[in-house]
């Protein structure tokens, strides 16, 4: 295994996170802003305002992309991690 497969294993690996994760933190973000925006606009500063319905959301957005990640995570750990492994027994 030479530098090149190393990059290519980090770039691959980041770009798999970025697809695993990146729904779930967009909607977050998103969801974030709007409680932000009616509690300034109404002046609430209640705390579990902000946390409940993000804890909610995530918690139901896990299970809903569940089958995606687990597709993606798959896909990559088939494709890169494990026909690298073979690869590298055959030398």
């Amino acid at each position: 295994m030479n530098e090149t497969d190393v990059v290519e294993i980090c770039r691959t690996s980041i770009i798999t996170l970025l697809m695993v994760a990146g729904p779930i933190l967009l909607i977050e973000m998103v969801l974030g802003t709007v409680i932000s925006v009616f509690q300034a606009v109404t002046q609430i500063s209640e705390q579990t305002l902000a946390m409940v319905p993000k804890v909610l959301v995530v918690f139901g957005l896990s299970i809903l992309l569940m089958p995606y990640m687990l597709n993606e995570l798959v896909h990559f750990f088939q494709a890169e991690v494990a026909d690298r492994i073979v690869a590298i027994g055959t030398h």
